[in-house]
């Protein structure tokens, strides 16, 4: 299996997400026609039948990862890839944090 390249990965990644070519196309700066080849060249790299079965392989190989963001998980996974955490997922961490606190108030007062 050939790797695929940054640009293959981030087409593969948004079809993934459910995205049309027209969009991917929109978002990454290129005619709608190019996604297409591009597509087509992951899924040859990867050995894949279809797009589908290109992502399932993409999944199941460890280049794509299902990733949350804007939550206490998005934050989390973050750190564990020693990365400075998004405005999203850190304003996310803070109302987690800030409903933790909510909750064991709520429990120290209902105890009292």
């Amino acid at each position: 299996m050939t790797s695929l390249t940054s640009h293959e990965l981030r087409v593969l990644q948004l079809v993934a997400l459910g995205y049309t070519h027209k969009e991917i196309a929109e978002q990454l700066v290129m005619t709608a026609k190019g996604v297409t080849p591009t597509v087509n060249r992951a899924m040859h790299k990867l050995g894949a039948r279809n797009a589908p079965h290109a992502i399932h392989l993409a999944y199941q190989t460890g280049l794509l990862r299902r990733e949350r963001h804007g939550d206490h998980a998005g934050y989390t996974s973050h750190l564990r890839r020693h990365e400075t955490p998004c405005d999203d997922c850190a304003r996310g961490e803070l109302a987690y944090r800030a409903a933790r606190r909510s909750d064991r108030r709520t429990n120290q007062e209902a105890a009292a």
